[in-house]
């Protein structure tokens, strides 16, 4: 299989599987962490890797292998692959070429990179279609399609974020019918601020932030889910992969509980485990393997006193108050990943406070909220998020007009 990302925490836990299951690994790509992927191209001898800047090049060690660098020559990379299976966990906006060119060489993508469906949801619902109309033969690939999935999207993408693994397993082990009309429900930690008094939060600190407090996770996911903007993200991956705008979220803060289902006669199903990722991650790499003989750490009777849930309180979680209306336009979600990346970096950097996230970004949905068209081609989506990164940038010229911001 090919691991886009390998370097990170969900390509780390892949390669720990690929192990364990035997799967060999044909290509590695990271970002810039020659000295970790030059360790992984000991252990696992892939025929193809990938660094995606060319600055690290020169650190790199992969004699015997064939090296591509940057976004072109790694696309060249996936097609000269054999492999039908890519993990993209590359993180940000950067990872959606990687998942448009394997769905378009008819790959199977295991997705850990939220931004492919939350910027480009459409385009992969309408490449997916097309591929299913041209098909002539089906194969077992021993997982069952989800009633009402757009365009049959799971036939060709597998989620692993814990949420939407969680939800599929849910509904293919109840084999609901397309007429179901079942409510999903998605759940939420709260974040590294979650019991901060609210007066203070506009004054959070990157520690701050940065200290979460049930998830071991990369920084950029960490602050995501500080400003709630990580479950804005899974609630439209959840709209597109299931079909249904019946999406709500609710805290849970033990992070046991992943998601649920509400079914039509008013019972609820819940996955509950332990907050381990590997689990979706095998699930996506190898299913019979994963189901027959994967085994995460169990639950103890006692682990279920911990589980608390409670409501979104939108005066902790502002942001939050947009869930509804990027249903009813999932193009803003185009805007919203914008908006949030330049914060992000900015951010990191602490060059802007914690509550400019949602100052500008609650500016910016406002302002683009006219944008009503599909948008389904990729020129268009680069258009509007340059337009979006103009609106931002001019907002925070004239918030914080003291800061270094360029």
């Amino acid at each position: 299989m090919i691991i886009l990302g390998s370097t990170g925490s969900i390509g780390i836990n892949a390669l720990k599987i690929a192990k364990q299951f035997n799967i060999k690994v044909e290509a590695l790509v990271c970002g810039s962490n020659a000295l970790l992927l030059n360790e992984q191209i000991k252990e696992f001898s892939p025929k193809f890797v990938g660094i995606y800047d060319s600055n690290a090049l020169q650190f790199l060690q992969a004699r015997d292998s064939h090296v591509y660098t940057g976004n072109e020559q790694i696309c060249t990379m996936l097609e000269k692959c054999q492999s039908q299976r890519v993990l993209n966990a590359v993180v940000g906006f950067a990872g959606l070429p990687f998942s448009l060119k394997a769905l378009h060489l008819n790959k199977k993508l295991i997705l850990a990179n939220k931004e492919s469906l939350v910027v480009a949801g459409a385009l992969i619902q309408e490449i997916i279609q097309k591929q299913n109309k041209a098909k002539t033969n089906t194969t077992n690939n021993h997982i069952t399609p989800i009633p009402n999935a757009k365009a049959n999207i799971l036939d060709k993408i597998f989620p692993i974020d814990s949420e939407h693994f969680s939800l599929w397993y849910l509904l293919t082990e109840q084999s609901l019918t397309k007429e179901s009309a079942y409510t999903l429900y998605i759940t939420a930690s709260g974040g590294a601020l979650r019991d901060m008094p609210i007066e203070q939060i506009k004054y959070a600190t990157l520690q701050d932030v940065l200290k979460h407090p049930t998830w071991n996770m990369g920084k950029k996911i960490t602050i995501d889910s500080a400003t709630f903007i990580n479950k804005l993200y899974e609630t439209l991956e959840t709209y597109w992969l299931f079909n249904t705008t019946n999406i709500h979220a609710m805290i849970e803060r033990s992070s046991l509980v992943h998601a649920l289902i509400e079914y039509p006669n008013g019972i609820f199903c819940a996955l509950t485990s332990h907050n381990d990722m590997c689990l979706p991650i095998a699930y996506g790499m190898d299913y019979l393997q994963a189901k027959n003989n994967f085994h995460i750490q169990k639950l103890q009777a006692k682990d279920f006193t911990k589980i608390r849930f409670q409501d979104i309180d939108t005066n902790r979680y502002p942001l939050w108050r947009y869930k509804d209306l990027l249903l009813e336009n999932p193009n803003l979600g185009i805007v919203l990943n914008a908006s949030n990346e330049i914060l992000q970096n900015l951010f990191l950097q602490e060059q802007i406070p914690f509550n400019a996230f949602n100052e500008i970004i609650s500016q910016t949905l406002d302002y683009f909220t006219r944008i009503k068209m599909p948008i389904s081609r990729l020129e268009e989506i680069h258009k509007l998020r340059e337009e979006t990164t103009a609106f931002v940038y001019f907002l925070l010229k004239n918030s914080y007009k003291d800061s270094k911001i360029c």
